[in-house]
C-alpha cells in the first residue's frame, strides 16, 4: 500500500496528465482535506518531488485566495527548462542534486547517454577529489553551469 506521500503525489501526477495544457492549479487545504493531512504535509510532497530538476515548476501564493499553480515541463520547454536548472544550481551543488539535474536533462531527451555519462562523472566526487572539500561543490556548480550554458547556447543556434 502507498504511503500518503506517494498518494498525494500520484493524485497530482494524475491531475497533471489529464490537464491538457499540462498545468493545475490546486488548493493546499483542499488536498490535506481530501488526504486528511495537515497542509504541511502537502508542502513537503511538492518541495521533495514537484521541483524543477524533476521537471515542474511549482508556484504558491499562500493566504485567503492562495493557490498552488504545478506545471509539468515538456521537452518544448527545454530552454526555459536548462534556463531555470542553471539558475537554481546557484554557486553551490552537491554530488547527488547535479546528478538530479542530469537525469532531468537526459529523461528529456536534451542529452543522450554518453552525454549524460561525460555529465556525471565530470561532476563526480571521484572526479572532484583532489579539490578541497570545502570548495568542491562550488567549483562542481562552475563546470555544471558551464555545461548548461553551452547546452543554451547549442539550442538557440
Amino acid at each position: 500500500m502507498p504511503n500518503l506521500s506517494d498518494s498525494i503525489a500520484e493524485y497530482i501526477r494524475k491531475r497533471l496528465a489529464e490537464s491538457p495544457d499540462g498545468r493545475i492549479v490546486i488548493q493546499r487545504n483542499d488536498l490535506a482535506v481530501r488526504f486528511r493531512c495537515t497542509p504541511s504535509q502537502v508542502t513537503y510532497v511538492l518541495d521533495t518531488r514537484f521541483h524543477v530538476r524533476a521537471g515542474f515548476l511549482v508556484e504558491s501564493r499562500r493566504g485567503g485566495g492562495g493557490f498552488i499553480r504545478v506545471v509539468k515541463l515538456s521537452l518544448a520547454d527545454h530552454m526555459l527548462l536548462v534556463g531555470e536548472l542553471y539558475r537554481q544550481v546557484g554557486t553551490h551543488i552537491g554530488a547527488r542534486e547535479a546528478q538530479e539535474i542530469i537525469l532531468r536533462l537526459q529523461g528529456e531527451g536534451l542529452i543522450n547517454d554518453r552525454e549524460a555519462r561525460l555529465m556525471a562523472g565530470a561532476v563526480d566526487n571521484r572526479t572532484l577529489y583532489a579539490v578541497d572539500v570545502h570548495w568542491r561543490n562550488m567549483v562542481r556548480a562552475g563546470i555544471l553551469k558551464g555545461m548548461l550554458s553551452a547546452l543554451m547556447n547549442e539550442r538557440a543556434l
